[in-house]
C-alpha cells in the first residue's frame, strides 16, 4: 500500500484525546486515593467506596480515550465513526446546557460544530477509507516453465477424441485404454 499522509486535524484529535485520557488517568487515580483515605465511620467508609468506584470508572474512561487517540492516529474506521458520535453527543449535551443558563458551553458546542464538519470532509474521509479498504494480495509473476520437447508424440482418445499426454496409458476423460 502506498504511504498515506495523515491530516493535520486527525493528528490534532488523536493528541487531544491522548490529553484527555492522561487527564482522565490522574483524576481517577486521584479518586482512588481519596476514596483509600477515608477509613472511620460508616457513612465515611461508603463514601471512600463510592470515590474509589468513580475512580476506577474515570481511569476505565481514560483507556477508552487513550484507545480512541490511536484509532484516529492509525486511520481506523471505527476511531472516526465514535468521534463523529461524541462530536454529536457533545453538541446535545452543550445544547441542553445552554437551556439552562451556562453560557461558556458555547465554546464547547463551537468545537464539537467544526470537529463534526472536519470529520465529515472529504480528504478525511477519504484518508479513513484508504486504510480500511481490503488490500489485493499482489500476485507474484511465475516463471516462465519451459517444458523439454516431447519424445512422444501427441495422441487423441480413440473412444472420445480427447487429447492425451504421449505417455498415458489411459484418457483422462472417459477412462478407456489408449490405443
Amino acid at each position: 500500500m502506498a504511504s498515506r499522509t495523515r491530516p493535520f486535524g486527525i493528528t490534532l484529535l488523536a493528541v487531544l484525546h491522548t490529553l484527555q485520557a492522561i487527564l482522565f488517568f490522574v483524576g481517577g487515580i486521584a479518586l482512588i486515593a481519596l476514596g483509600t483515605m477515608i477509613r472511620r465511620g460508616f457513612i465515611h467508609r461508603l463514601l471512600g467506596g463510592v470515590a474509589s468506584l468513580s475512580g476506577v470508572v474515570v481511569v476505565i474512561i481514560g483507556l477508552l480515550y487513550l484507545g480512541l487517540a490511536w484509532g484516529l492516529w492509525s486511520g481506523r474506521l471505527w476511531a472516526w465513526a465514535i468521534s463523529l458520535v461524541l462530536a454529536g453527543l457533545g453538541i446535545i449535551f452543550s445544547l441542553i446546557s445552554l437551556l439552562r443558563g451556562r453560557f461558556l458551553i458555547l465554546i464547547v458546542l463551537i468545537l464539537d460544530i467544526i470537529i463534526i464538519y472536519y470529520l465529515l470532509t472529504p480528504h478525511v474521509r477519504t484518508f479513513f477509507r484508504e486504510y480500511n479498504r481490503p488490500t489485493q494480495p499482489q500476485s507474484m509473476p511465475q516463471p516462465a516453465q519451459s517444458t523439454p520437447p516431447s519424445t512422444t508424440t501427441a495422441r487423441t482418445c480413440q473412444n472420445c477424441g480427447a487429447p492425451t499426454q504421449g505417455n498415458e496409458n489411459f484418457c483422462a476423460h472417459c477412462g478407456k485404454p489408449i490405443k
